[in-house]
C-alpha cells in the first residue's frame, strides 16, 4: 500500500472511529478528511462573521458551501411548531453544506455562526475545475458524503435523546483540546485549562437554557472536575472530565 493509500486508509477509520450518533458526528469526520481542504488556502474566499450572522436558511438556495477555520456554527431545522431542533455543532475543521450546493438543491437546515467565525467559501463550480489537478479533494469529499448520509438517522435520534451534561462536557473537552493546540483563549497553568466562555455563550452554542447550563457546571463543580468563574471554566481534572464524558455516552 502505498503512503496516499494509507493516509486515506487512516482518515476513513480515523472517521468511523470518532463518528457517533451526536451534533458533533460530522465535524468529527471532517477533521478525519478536511486537511486537503486546510492546506488548499489558494482555494475559495475567506470571509468573517459575527455571533448571529446566518450562512444559509432552511428551505432556500444557497450557492456556497463551507470550511469553518475557526469559531462555531450551528445547523438547525425547525419543527412543525416552530422551535428550532439542534442538528450540528460545527467547529475549526469542519466542511459542511456540500451536499446540497452541488446538488443545486434548497437547504435542508438554517446554519447560524454561534460563535465569531472565519470560514473558506467555494462554489462547486469552480472546485469541479480543480478536481483533476487535485483528485484528493474530490476523494475528501466522496467520503464525507458518504458518513453523513449513513449518520444522519441515528444523529437525529442521538441529538433528541443527548444529555445536557453530556452536551456541555463534549464542548469543554473540544475547546479544551483545539485551544490548548491553538494557544489562543485556553491557557495551561499547573495542569488547569482555562476556558473563556460565558454560561450563557455555553448555552447558545449547545442550544440549552443558562439555567440549565449554569445547574450543570454546577454539578460537575460538585464533583471537583472544573471550577467557574466569571465568564470562566477552569477544568481541574481533564481526565476525569473525559472519563465522565465516555460513561455517558
Amino acid at each position: 500500500m502505498n503512503s496516499e493509500s494509507s493516509a486515506h486508509a487512516s482518515a476513513r477509520a480515523s472517521a468511523r472511529d470518532s463518528t457517533r450518533a451526536s451534533a458533533y458526528a460530522s465535524w468529527d469526520a471532517s477533521l478525519a478528511l478536511s486537511t486537503p481542504w486546510v492546506e488548499a488556502t489558494h482555494l475559495g474566499s475567506v470571509i468573517s462573521l459575527a455571533t448571529g450572522d446566518v450562512l444559509a436558511r432552511e428551505g432556500e438556495r444557497h450557492s456556497y458551501f463551507y470550511l469553518l477555520r475557526s469559531g462555531f456554527v450551528h445547523s438547525t431545522i425547525q419543527r412543525s411548531n416552530g422551535a428550532e431542533f439542534l442538528l450540528e455543532i460545527f467547529g475549526p475543521g469542519a466542511i459542511f453544506g456540500e451536499g446540497p450546493a452541488f446538488a443545486d438543491l434548497p437547504r435542508p437546515t438554517t446554519t447560524r455562526v454561534v460563535a465569531p467565525a472565519t470560514l473558506s467559501r467555494y462554489l462547486p463550480g469552480d472546485i469541479t475545475r480543480k478536481f483533476s489537478a487535485m483528485p484528493e479533494l474530490a476523494d475528501s469529499l466522496i467520503q464525507l458524503l458518504g458518513f453523513k448520509n449513513h449518520m444522519i438517522v441515528e444523529k437525529l435520534a442521538g441529538v433528541a435523546s443527548a444529555a445536557p451534561k453530556e452536551r456541555v462536557v463534549d464542548l469543554l473537552l473540544r475547546i479544551a483540546r483545539l485551544q490548548s493546540n491553538s494557544n489562543s483563549t485556553l491557557t495551561q497553568e499547573s495542569g488547569d485549562f482555562h476556558v473563556d466562555l460565558t454560561h450563557e455563550k455555553i448555552a447558545a452554542m449547545t442550544a440549552l437554557s443558562r439555567v440549565t447550563v449554569t445547574r450543570t457546571l454546577n454539578s460537575l463543580s460538585r464533583e471537583g472536575v472544573i471550577e467557574t468563574r466569571a465568564k470562566q471554566v477552569i477544568i481541574h481534572d481533564a481526565s476525569a472530565l473525559r472519563r465522565l464524558h465516555y460513561r455517558n455516552s
